[in-house]
């Protein structure tokens, strides 16, 4: 998929798979329900894509009805068939084979072999939801969207990034830092691009708030992931803050 910044560079999200269900779902349930949902999440897609406000806006009423219909609830590791482990996300897959690895408890069976699973649509339906609603400028019905995502899939890079978004657009500093140090604390599969993006919302809260040594903190950690023209332009304006800071 795609993302918008405010500065968090463009995201690649694929919709692949998903589960419209009201109630929790368990192993093959998850992909038999998905084939249902998979129309629906390209159509918003696409409409994405072409960048055509009306297609989405006509894509949206089925999306978050689909949405809606969502338990809240985090898609979890499982034993499926007796046979193997279903790892629905990179991140469940990354925790359980590196305990594994170290010979430590995973809390599932040692002789079943981890699969890392397709990932699933869910996290995909709260994207263009979440998407559009932004798009329209509807940054508080946005932020559930995400949201709700979220709680599926806590550890998605698109969610948590598009999260991050909405946030600045609704003026919430404050929550941008908090959530920016939560996930930096516990997602560990992120690459430098990904990272610095985060680092760079946090800077740009940072800055919004007019803490500018953090956000010269946060904006030069940024820069070490990945320099990019939109955080050197934020690292100039924090640079000119604090000179004329200092004159007076």
């Amino acid at each position: 998929m795609h993302s918008r910044l405010i500065a968090l560079s463009t995201l690649a999200l694929v919709a692949t798979l998903g589960a419209p269900a009201s109630q929790a779902q368990t192993c093959d349930d998850y992909f038999n329900a998905s084939k249902d949902l998979a129309q629906v999440v390209k159509t918003a897609l696409d409409a994405i894509t072409a960048k055509n406000t009306s297609a989405q806006l006509a894509a949206l009423p089925a999306a978050e009805a689909a949405l809606n219909k969502l338990a809240a609830a985090e898609v979890k590791a499982e034993v499926c068939n007796g046979n193997h482990i279903n790892a629905y996300t990179p991140a469940q897959f990354i925790e359980l084979s590196t305990l594994r690895a170290k010979g430590l408890d995973n809390g599932f069976p040692a002789n079943l072999p981890i699969v890392k699973q397709p990932n699933l649509n869910q996290g995909a339906l709260a994207y263009v939801v979440g998407w559009i609603k932004f798009e329209q400028g509807n940054f508080n019905a946005a932020l559930p969207a995400y949201d709700k995502g979220l709680t599926m899939f806590p550890h998605d890079h698109n969610l948590q990034q598009e999260y991050l978004a909405t946030l600045i657009r609704l003026q919430r500093y404050k929550d941008v830092v908090i959530y920016a140090d939560k996930i930096l604390g516990n997602t560990f599969d992120y690459d430098d691009d990904t990272r610095a993006k985060i680092y760079f919302a946090k800077g740009i809260a940072f800055f919004s708030d007019n803490k500018l040594d953090e956000a010269k903190d946060s904006l030069t950690a940024a820069s070490r992931y990945n320099l990019t023209d939109d955080i050197q332009n934020y690292l100039d304006q924090v640079d000119d803050a604090l000179a004329k800071k200092k004159k007076n």
